[in-house]
């Protein structure tokens, strides 16, 4: 039986951009029973870009999220990073820099 689904960002506004397009991307993915992204450590990192609002390096996110920084913490990082790219929650604008991109969810 599934939960329904929680207000996946704390604060989350319903203006479509921000916090709150993340917050739809999440429900979105809720609703499409994406496991990844609805799993903890995803939404810790998507929290994390949604209040930043700045555009990250993978080491950086370790660091905001209290993980080590060396190189397996951080490769491990980009491959969730790449996948939240995939889904279109966030963007790659150049190489190893990621922020929140909302244009593949309308928002």
């Amino acid at each position: 039986m599934l939960a329904a689904p929680s207000s996946p960002v704390p604060d989350a506004d319903a203006a479509g951009g921000g916090v709150g397009g993340v917050a739809v991307a999440l429900v979105k993915a809720e609703a499409e029973l994406d496991v990844t992204v609805m799993s903890p450590e995803y939404r810790e990192i998507i929290a994390l870009f949604a209040t930043s609002g700045a555009a990250m390096r993978c080491k950086e996110v370790c660091q905001h999220l209290g993980l080590g920084t060396e190189p397996r913490h951080v490769e491990a990082m980009r491959s969730k990073l790449k996948r939240l790219v995939e889904r279109g929650i966030l963007a790659e604008p150049s190489s190893g820099l990621f922020k929140v991109d909302g244009r593949k969810q309308g928002w």
